[in-house]
């Protein structure tokens, strides 16, 4: 691993390249397919409260700015209101 992998790395995280970033949303329980890349990691946004809801396929390309949810943003305004709203997901089932 030259310099600039390590340094980005360190910034980064797991953010640092599409292999890294796609290895932890595993780790999570995402469940993603081969031959995926992720082009910009660090302005992508994927959604880790509930990975078990995420499955992504093979040869996938994921583009700067891509956001993917697994929520609905209106429970997140409510809950801020509200506090913890009755419905929300749980665990995976």
């Amino acid at each position: 691993m030259n310099i600039k992998n390590v340094c980005r790395r360190l910034i980064f995280g797991n953010k640092a390249d599409s292999k890294t970033y796609i290895e932890y949303l595993r780790s999570l329980g995402m469940k993603i397919g081969g031959e995926t890349t992720i082009y910009v990691p660090t302005k992508t946004q994927i959604d880790t409260t509930r990975p078990w809801l995420i499955t992504i396929g093979n040869n996938v390309k994921i583009t700067e700015g891509v956001t993917i949810l697994t929520h609905g943003f209106d429970w997140s305004v409510m809950k801020g209101v509200y506090g913890d709203i009755l419905g929300s997901g749980g665990g995976a089932w």
